[in-house]
């Protein structure tokens, strides 16, 4: 037994080790590129997480066009008519890798009484962030108002 579960091991070991010398010959066989998704050219078209998170949210809900909002597929600055309705806290993932939505706080005053919330990734369209400033200025916008989203069932820190 001892004999088997020595071999089982080594086996392992030598599996593993053989997969990390074949990812570190195909890092440093391919200088200057990023995942087989990410490439020099794209780049600079994705978003990273540290630039969502924590980006506010704002509503258009006053001004909401259906056809409009299905044809455009982000904003390039935030309109004068828009309200300011939270920020993101958090960005939800599903199983297999799919970002699916953002939670939300909304609500409150300075953080007193606001809701953590759910809100679809198809109800928000980026704004702003644009490659020059490296997304530093990015928001997102909803058709859906303020009262809808604290209206929704409240997430917290153990809910997935």
């Amino acid at each position: 037994m001892t004999r088997l579960t020595t071999s089982t091991l080594a086996l392992a070991l030598a599996a593993s080790s053989a997969g990390i010398a074949h990812a570190e010959t195909h890092m440093m066989s391919e200088p200057g590129t990023y995942s087989g998704v990410v490439d020099n050219e794209l780049s600079n078209q994705f978003i990273r997480a540290e630039s969502i998170i924590g980006a506010d949210i704002h509503t258009q809900y006053m001004e909401y066009d259906e056809t409009a909002w299905a044809e455009t597929s982000y904003y390039n600055e935030i309109d004068s008519d828009w309200e300011e309705i939270g920020e993101v806290s958090d960005i939800v993932i599903s199983r297999d890798g799919q970002i699916v939505g953002v939670i939300a706080e909304v609500g409150g005053w300075l953080d007193i009484g606001d809701a953590d919330v759910v809100i679809d990734i198809a109800d928000l369209k980026t704004v702003g962030g644009t490659v020059d400033n490296n997304f530093g200025d990015l928001s997102f916008v909803t058709p859906l108002s303020e009262e809808q989203l604290e209206s929704r069932q409240e997430v917290d820190s153990g809910w997935w």
